[in-house]
């Protein structure tokens, strides 16, 4: 205004329009929560003030009637009147009021976020609080309402003042705009540093299982622990086995996957196989034995009470988008009678490591499981690719389900495509590149008793493999690599007749006197190694199941 702006005002039957020599054009009306301006502002802006502090300086000293009743129009209320007296109340009533604008929406941080989602199922609100885990980019727009947009998704949420998500605007319909609702809220929530972790945790967990089953197992593994082993009679297995099925009937998966594994062991016992270990055995009895021991006290949270239990499906939840870098595939058995192949990969979004698992229950004679058909069949994502190829493939999933362990779900809706591989020397592993020195360290990492621990995993650089050698007290072969580092690291591969032929081509070289500057993807188990895979270039050979199917070719050929 000192520097010579002025304004014309044109009256209106409910608004002043208010042009500005420098071009603006204001509409003000009866009070400051209704004005219009042609510049972009969101909130009250310097030409809104101008209009009403030019009026001000210009007409208030007129005595005239007319000038009197167009002040009152300018600024109806006596109120506003009194308050805008100078350019320091203008500034003080202006701030006041952005203030306010912007309390429109803070509800969505201040308000009892039980309340907001009371209308939300457990499943709805452990699906949301899973797609938490991975990274969205939001963007916030606020203006006459509170626009929350995922980037990744593409799908925009848009809040009243309304304290309510029922209220809430978006394209998305029924169940997925719901929960995309609810996703936008909690990322803002996140955004603005409110933790709500203790309340989403009450709402997911809702445990139910058979208490009476429960006693009963603690009691029979009691029985085992007074009894001892050298006095246990062969009929325990039949114990054991009605134990798992009343596990599985009273809701108690975990239960009943460790009754079937103390079943493997003793059944190692009993026919004093080289693989029985009493350190395994006490382990799985003590596990099991104070998991029991906790689901009988009532004071136990749903929260450990669903940890101890487990699940018997895994439940999966759809990200939108995965890419991942293939890192083979292994084949195992367990003692509690289950076979799988699983596939692995890194993720380049989250930087972990993703698995697939095609399992099957052979603990009935009437079940059997071939590695070397189920390597061979086609992927459910695309109908020309084989599991041999997806091990060592480099991916791009769309909409696919995962679960809390990083288990990729072979439920429709996928889609997958295949793009170029990276050499596996240019890809950034993060964490799981780890030296050997570090490896050699004992295991410092945390157990806790209501968490299952992690399976470790690395990726060696190795120079070259300088000895091979057959343990015949133990069955198991050794490989002795070095590592680029200048360090010596025995991989170990425990014989079964499975392998037979991977452990006899590993033991006369098979190429591997060729084989330098690779990769070894690797199991770390109580301070042992077990290869997977090795990888070089754009080339991953699965040991168990290219090598000891013979498919592949010789090791060197990396």
């Amino acid at each position: 205004m000192d520097n010579g702006v002025s304004v014309q005002y044109t009256w209106n039957e409910s608004s002043v329009s208010c042009q500005l020599s420098d071009g603006t054009l204001c509409t003000l009306e009866s009070t400051l929560d209704h004005w219009d301006c042609s510049c972009p502002s969101d909130h009250i802006c310097k030409h809104v003030l101008i209009s009403i502090l030019y009026y001000q300086r210009e007409h208030q000293t007129d005595e005239d009637v007319t000038g009197q009743d167009m002040h009152a129009e300018a600024v109806p209320s006596s109120e506003a009147t009194d308050n805008i007296s100078n350019s320091s109340s203008i500034a003080m009533d202006t701030e006041e009021l952005t203030t306010g604008d912007e309390s429109r929406f803070r509800w969505m941080t201040e308000s009892d976020l039980s309340t907001l989602i009371k209308s939300y199922s457990s499943s709805m609100i452990e699906e949301v609080w899973f797609r938490l885990k991975y990274p969205e980019q939001i963007e916030v727009l606020e203006d006459s309402l509170l626009t929350v947009r995922l980037v990744r998704q593409d799908i925009e949420v848009s809040f009243t003042q309304e304290p309510s998500l029922a209220k809430a605007l978006c394209k998305v319909k029924q169940t997925a705009g719901n929960m995309a609702k609810l996703e936008a809220l909690l990322r803002y929530r996140r955004q603005q540093h409110v933790d709500d972790e203790n309340v989403l945790s009450g709402r997911v967990y809702d445990t139910k299982f058979s208490i009476q089953t429960v006693r009963e197992c603690r009691s029979m593994i009691a029985d085992l622990l007074k009894t001892g082993l050298a006095r246990l009679p062969q009929s325990y297995m039949a114990q054991l086995e009605t134990l798992a099925v009343a596990a599985h009937s009273g809701n108690l998966p975990d239960v009943e996957r460790s009754l079937r594994g103390i079943q493997g062991e003793l059944q190692l016992f009993f026919n004093r196989h080289i693989r029985f270990s009493m350190q395994t055995m006490l382990d799985r009895v003590s596990k099991l034995y104070l998991a029991l021991q906790v689901l009988e006290q009532e004071h136990t949270s749903a929260y450990m009470q669903s940890q101890l239990i487990g699940s018997f499906r895994s439940k999966y939840y759809t990200v939108p988008q995965l890419h991942l870098y293939g890192l083979g595939a292994d084949a195992w058995e367990t003692r509690s009678g289950y076979r799988g192949i699983t596939y692995y990969f890194y993720c380049y979004e989250d930087e972990e490591i993703y698995t697939y698992s095609d399992v099957r229950a052979v603990y009935y004679d009437d079940n059997s499981f071939s590695y070397a058909e189920h390597y061979g069949t086609f992927t459910p994502w695309l109908a020309n690719v084989t599991f041999r190829q997806f091990a060592g493939e480099e991916l791009q999933f769309q909409t696919v389900k995962v679960n809390n362990d990083r288990r990729l779900s072979s439920g429709e809706g996928a889609k997958l495509e295949l793009i170029t591989r990276t050499k596996v020397e240019d890809v950034n592993l993060g964490k799981y590149m780890q030296e050997a020195p570090s490896l050699l360290f004992e295991d410092s990492r945390t157990f806790e008793l209501f968490t299952n621990p992690k399976e470790r995993f690395a990726i060696l650089r190795v120079a070259r493999i300088v000895d091979h050698s057959f343990d015949k007290r133990t069955q198991q072969l050794i490989l002795t690599i070095e590592t680029e580092e200048g360090e010596l690291l025995p991989l170990t591969l425990p014989y079964s007749m499975d392998w037979q032929m991977m452990i006899q081509r590993l033991e006369s070289g098979y190429g591997a006197a060729s084989l330098e500057h690779f990769y070894a993807f690797v199991r770390i188990e109580q301070s042992n190694f077990y290869p997977i895979s090795f990888l070089k270039g754009q080339r991953v050979i699965s040991l168990k199941l290219d090598i000891g199917y013979g498919r592949t070719g010789r090791l060197g050929r990396l």
